[in-house]
C-alpha cells in the first residue's frame, strides 16, 4: 500500500514538472511566434538614391514574407521609385552618348527576391540583415531613355512588435548591379541605396 501511494506522488509529481516545463517553454517561444509569424505581408516608404543611369526619390515598396526556416525569411519585394525627370543627357565632342542625372531623377519598377536574416532579439527589437537580387525596369522620361537593370540588395534593419501580429520596420539597403540602356548608351553600372520605414502585418 505504502509503495502504491508513493509511485502515485512520483507520478503526479513528475507531472506537475512536466507542465511547468512546457509553460516555461511556451513563455518564451510564443512571443516570437506571434511577433513574426510563418507569413506575413508589409508596405513601406522611404527614399531612393542614385544618380548618372541609377534612379532615385520617393520610394514605395510592399513585402511577401514566408519563413523557410528558424532565423531565415523569404522577403519577395515589388518597389517603385519616383524622382525628377529633367534632361540630363548629352553627346560629348566624341558624339558619345554620356548622362549625368541627379541623386533622385528617374524612376522604376522593381521586382526582386531576397532571403532575411532575424538575429536575436535586443528587448523588443529584432535585428536582421538581408540580401538578394532584383530586375527592374528603369526609365528617365526627359530623356526618353530607358533599360533594364539587374542590382544586388545587401542592408538590414530592425524590426519591432506593436501590437500581435503587427510590427514597426526600418531598414536600410545598398544596391550595385548592371544595367542595359538603349539610345546608344548600351552597359552602365547601377550604385544606390534606399533608406524606408514601415509596417508588417503576420498573416499566420
Amino acid at each position: 500500500m505504502r509503495r502504491n501511494l508513493i509511485i502515485a506522488l512520483l507520478f503526479v509529481a513528475s507531472s506537475a514538472h512536466a507542465e511547468d516545463a512546457e509553460l516555461v517553454a511556451g513563455s518564451v517561444d510564443a512571443p516570437e511566434q506571434d511577433d513574426i509569424g510563418d507569413q506575413a505581408i508589409g508596405a513601406d516608404i522611404g527614399v531612393a538614391g542614385g544618380g548618372r543611369v541609377t534612379p532615385g526619390g520617393l520610394r514605395i515598396a510592399g513585402h511577401y514574407l514566408y519563413q523557410m526556416s528558424q532565423s531565415d525569411w523569404f522577403d519577395g519585394t515589388a518597389s517603385f521609385t519616383y524622382g525628377g525627370g529633367d534632361a540630363q543627357c548629352f553627346r560629348d565632342r566624341m558624339d558619345a552618348f554620356q548622362c549625368g542625372h541627379g541623386f533622385t531623377d528617374g524612376s522604376s519598377v522593381e521586382i526582386s527576391a531576397n532571403v532575411r536574416r532575424v538575429f536575436a532579439p535586443r528587448g523588443s527589437f529584432h535585428p536582421f540583415a538581408r540580401a538578394g537580387i532584383g530586375v527592374a525596369l528603369v526609365r528617365f522620361s526627359g530623356d526618353d531613355l530607358s533599360g533594364l537593370a539587374f542590382p544586388l540588395h545587401g542592408g538590414g534593419g530592425v524590426r519591432a512588435r506593436v501590437a500581435p501580429g503587427i510590427a514597426v520596420v526600418a531598414q536600410a539597403d545598398l544596391q550595385l548591379g548592371l544595367g542595359m540602356f538603349g539610345r546608344g548608351l548600351g552597359a552602365e553600372p547601377q550604385l544606390g541605396m534606399t533608406v524606408t520605414a514601415g509596417a508588417e502585418f503576420r498573416l499566420r
